[in-house]
């Protein structure tokens, strides 16, 4: 017998309310592939989180090649030889499918400068044409799938747990795993594999464990005999006679949806009718534009054509729009665009009627919950309570309570995108069930699904896409799984390309040119560009209007100003980079003012001054040591945290300074202000600290871990990376520059001030954003920190010296801001706008006949 090379006993975990695993045992061998089957809410997920190292047990071990799993850490799970691919994967879609795998691997073990190289062989020995450099968000699922599988095996582990492996994957993608796992098995690695295709654990497994609601019902070996009917009474414990419910008669009446032409940027051509009580399916090998032809329905992707329900045509410019004409989309990425994950489950069923239960100015909350429980009852939605969050509920009872919000939204069309994604046996008859019954009083559903299977057990008809188009049309008996698959790895065609949405010339080379101009967090150099011109404009305008601007005086007066706001802009950088936010940097610039107004303010000797530096600079550590722990150890929001740090820091120096006094050393100040001809050295300094800094953020592995947990913490947690450390060095290095700028600044005022750095914060932030940082993580530059620092400072200079209004410079950084944001943060939807305004779709009305 194999030796075991994980072993897990007793393991029990509870969540509020719900005993999600209790006294589970397994033991898996090495070469060997044990399955693990179960009802959605049976335990799966808890079992494979708590054996990754993501989820602490209540009780109970894990042993991993005979050694424990003593705390819950994926970094150590690795250390032991164990590998994950996860069901909602742990890529940072953000980030390159180089940087993604370099992230996998341990430190040092490949180069930095290597990388790209170094994964393009990796990706061409799993026979992967993925290019090395595209972004993974830009992927198709099945894409990212395989680079998650890929990613899992550069370690070469012992123990490798697939989590639905093969939810997004087409034909081919699960006929490499399976070669893959094939191998693994071969090398001695051991497989705990999790999956609701019932085929693929007959074709691939050894041994199956069934778990139901958290309790383990028994592990089987797989022989011959066993079926998918075995497997199913097993999982729900009774038989299910059929997984698919009576199709409808052949179609008849007036069609309810009718397409004549749509063609978007991954399809062309569609045309189609689907009549009422009807389930028409699209099927293809993934990337061959049927996900993006249903979206395109829905209003999510841009195209051309024409679309009538119900007789009218429907407008595509939006979902919302779409919903208004009767269609309505429900996505696969059931976290990502389907659920409200914070809403409690009566919210997302209800959330797009709200309206039906208004009474006077008030929502009718009888009125609401009365409706929700009869949406609950309809499509067998299983909650402890409707009150609870939509997240704690299994994906199943999720889709379940989609479905709900969706059949009951008004729409007659209905677009399902994989309508059982990460659904067991039991809940996909109901799901089934669900959608026929709701379409049979007048409405029509159509529906994406990369299983074959599932198409030919419910759709009535099914449209076959290769290369963009529809190349065959199955009806009646020959809506079978072997008439599909055959069909689309058979059909030849080529796929054209298109000029999306029917935009003109003028809306595509905008939309190309806004692209660029972003350009996101590939190019995250184009910010900079864009700031440079900007203030190289700003400053010929100053140039032109003033000839005091370009005095070798006035340059100067701005690079010194600068100094202080770069710095401390290049300490707020480092927490916007996490996620977070510090808005107590103001207040600890004035502290250090008011600090070396005591500790440097007659004796000028090198010693004295050291010490006072390092005092301030301890202080500003401290300061960013206490706002990380609080923010990451308490839990309390960067924001309120660093509020209450603004509030005590703030506090301190007004008591130490009420009023303005105590010079600060002359020769500290002078220091800090020699210049070479008119160039401060402090800007020389600037140039060398950003260089530097962009350095470490773009071309070390450090730096491309503080990206990876500003884009997606989770993910990189499950990569290995210690987030926690991460953010709480953020504060800390934000702390000691912000006390540093506060040196600078202090050379300028010369005494103690308590209040002189209030309006620091939020310029701070202004400038890193200006420079191509974002609140919500993982972009930004310190080059572009600086430059954003230039800009205002600049703009405060040209106003003073052109005499304008003071305010006048308030409300021009207010409004860079914003475009800041803007460009960087709303393209998205600015770009949709352009389309939607030059295309101008002359509405029509349609007969549905026609």
């Amino acid at each position: 017998m194999s030796e075991v090379v994980l072993k897990v006993e007793n393991v029990s975990k509870t969540y509020p309310g719900v005993r999600a695993l209790d006294h589970v045992s397994i033991e898996c061998r090495a070469g060997e592939v044990h399955a693990i089957l179960g009802e959605n809410g049976s335990g799966k997920s808890t079992l494979l989180k708590i054996i990754s190292g993501t989820v602490a047990p209540d009780g109970g071990s894990v042993d991993i090649q005979g050694r424990p799993l003593g705390a819950a850490d994926p970094r150590l799970a690795h250390s032991l030889g164990l590998a994950t691919v996860y069901q909602d994967d742990s890529l940072i879609r953000e980030l390159s499918v180089a940087q993604n795998l370099y992230l996998a691997t341990k430190p040092a073990e490949v180069k930095f400068s290597e990388m790209v190289g170094w994964a393009e062989a990796t990706l061409r020995s799993y026979t992967s044409d993925i290019p090395a450099e595209a972004i993974v968000g830009s992927l198709t699922p099945a894409q990212r799938q395989f680079v998650e599988i890929i990613k899992a095996l550069l370690s070469d582990p012992k123990v490798l747990l697939l989590d639905e492996p093969t939810s997004t994957l087409d034909i081919e993608g699960v006929r490499k795993l399976t070669e893959t796992i094939r191998d693994l098995q071969a090398r001695g690695t051991g497989i705990v594999y999790v999956s609701h295709r019932l085929p693929e654990i007959l074709d691939l497994a050894d041994r199956v464990t069934v778990l139901r609601d958290g309790v383990h019902q028994g592990t089987f070996p797989v022989t011959e005999s066993l079926s998918e009917a075995d497997l199913v009474a097993m999982m729900i414990g009774r038989d299910l006679t059929s997984e698919y419910p009576p199709k409808s008669h052949a179609p008849s009446g007036t069609p309810v949806l009718v397409v004549d032409g749509l063609s978007g940027a991954q399809f062309s051509g569609l045309c189609f009718k689907s009549s009422p009580g009807e389930i028409l399916g699209f099927a293809g090998a993934e990337g061959n534009g049927q996900r993006e032809a249903l979206r395109a329905l829905g209003g999510l992707e841009d195209s051309h054509g024409v679309v009538a329900c119900s007789g009218m045509e429907v407008d595509l410019s939006s979902p919302r729009q779409a919903l208004k004409g009767g269609v309505l989309f429900l996505s696969a990425d059931r976290s990502g665009e389907a659920i409200f994950p914070e809403l409690a489950v009566q919210k997302n069923m209800t959330i797009s009627r709200l309206r039906n239960f208004v009474a006077g100015a008030l929502l009718s909350g009888s009125a609401e919950r009365k409706k929700a429980e009869k949406m609950r009852d309809d499509f067998g939605v299983v909650a402890a309570s409707l009150g609870s969050p939509i997240l704690g509920l299994s994906g199943g009872n999720q889709q379940k309570a989609v479905l709900a919000r969706s059949f009951r939204a008004g729409a007659k069309v209905v677009l399902i995108d994989e309508p059982t994604q990460g659904v067991d046996a039991g809940a996909r008859f109901e799901i089934y069930r669900a959608i026929r019954e709701n379409i049979r009083d007048g409405g029509t559903c159509v529906v994406n699904s990369s299983d074959a299977q599932e198409l030919a057990g419910i759709c009535d008809r099914v449209l076959v896409f290769s290369r963009g188009r529809v190349v065959q049309e199955l009806t009646g008996d020959d809506v079978t799984e072997e008439k599909i698959v055959a069909t689309f790895l058979t059909a030849r065609g080529d796929n054209e390309a298109h000029q999306v949405a029917g935009e003109t010339g003028v809306a595509a080379s905008l939309s190309k040119a806004l692209r660029f101009l972003v350009g996101g967090s590939s190019v995250w150099w184009l910010p900079l560009v864009f700031l440079a011109v900007l203030t190289v404009l700003v400053s010929v305008f100053a140039a032109t209007q003033s000839n005091v601007f370009l005095k070798p005086i006035n340059i100067r007066h701005i690079l010194l100003a600068t100094a202080p706001a770069a710095i401390v802009s290049m300490a707020q950088l480092h927490v916007l980079l996490v996620r977070g936010l510090d808005v107590s940097v103001g207040s600890l610039m004035s502290l250090t003012v008011v600090m070396a107004s005591f500790l440097m303010n007659t004796d000028g000797s090198l010693p004295v001054l050291a010490l006072g530096v390092a005092v301030c600079v301890a202080i500003g550590a401290a300061a960013g040591l206490a706002n990380g722990l609080m923010v990451r150890v308490a839990k309390i929001n960067a924001v309120i945290t660093t509020i209450a740090m603004l509030s005590i820091l703030q506090g301190i120096a007004l008591l130490a300074r009420p009023t303005p006094g105590g010079m600060i050393n002359q020769v500290f100040t002078e220091f800090l202000r020699i210049r070479i001809g008119f160039v401060p050295t402090s800007a020389i300094a600037l140039v060398i600290a950003v260089i530097v800094g962009d350095l470490w953020l773009h071309r070390t592995r450090s730096g491309l871990e503080t990206r990876a947990t500003g884009f997606r913490e989770e993910a990189a947690r499950r990569n290995g990376v210690r987030v926690n450390w991460i953010n709480v060095r953020a504060f800390i290095l934000a702390g000691c520059m912000t006390a540093v700028a506060g040196l600078f600044l202090g050379s300028e005022v010369g005494v103690g001030h308590a209040t002189v750095g209030e309006n620091y914060a939020l310029a701070s932030i202004a400038a890193a954003v200006l420079g191509g940082a974002a609140l919500n993580g993982g972009r930004g530059s310190f080059s572009g920190a600086l430059l954003g620092a230039l800009f205002f400072t600049l703009m405060v200079n040209v106003i003073s010296i052109l005499g304008l209004n003071s305010s006048v410079g308030v409300i021009a950084s207010g409004l860079m801001t914003l475009l800041a944001v803007f460009l960087y943060s709303g393209i998205g939807e600015f770009d949709r706008l352009v389309r939607k305004i030059i295309r101008r779709r002359p509405a029509r009305q349609m007969a549905a006949a026609e």
